[in-house]
């Protein structure tokens, strides 16, 4: 007798739409809430999701090489000047040339503090969700994410 494979279970096409079940599902709907949460304190810091993640980006490294944010958000070089201009413009972001002419992003203050304040809010909103969760499930919780993300991480760096 065979046994289908057990991520068959967790497919199935309904109609014209492709349906994920069980783990793959929930994971969906979870990252498509976390996109929701971005794209609403996106827009209540008055940026746009793109700058928002070029903002982000540059907060997690300070002295970001735009080829890199380039790389990040997968733009064309052009889109990502055009959204460093409107952000340096804004003063949130400063662009400066390193020793060998390559243009080096950081915060300025007012950036730092415009992800210091969408930072809090995101972190608000996640504990808030979590709240549901006891001690134990939370921490099981945080662990298994991570554990899953460094073995997508792994797969997806495979040649």
């Amino acid at each position: 007798m065979s046994r289908l494979p057990v991520w068959s279970m967790m497919y199935r096409l309904l109609g014209d739409n492709h349906m994920l079940d069980g783990l793959p599902f929930s994971a969906q709907v979870f990252l498509r809430a976390l996109d929701g949460v971005r794209n609403r304190l996106a827009s209540e810091a008055g940026v746009s999701v793109r700058e928002l993640e070029a903002l982000a980006r540059v907060a997690e490294s300070a002295g970001l090489r735009s080829a890199a944010l380039v790389d990040y958000l997968e733009l064309s070089r052009g889109a990502v000047d055009s959204v460093v201009d409107e952000l340096v413009r804004r003063d949130l972001l400063s662009n400066a040339p390193d020793s060998e002419g390559a243009s080096i992003l950081n915060l300025t203050p007012t950036g730092h503090s415009l992800m210091g304040a969408i930072y809090d809010a995101f972190q608000r909103t996640i504990n808030a969700a979590a709240e549901s969760l006891d001690p134990d499930r939370r921490q099981g919780f945080e662990s298994g994410m991570l554990k899953m993300a460094r073995k997508l991480e792994a797969e997806s760096e495979k040649p």
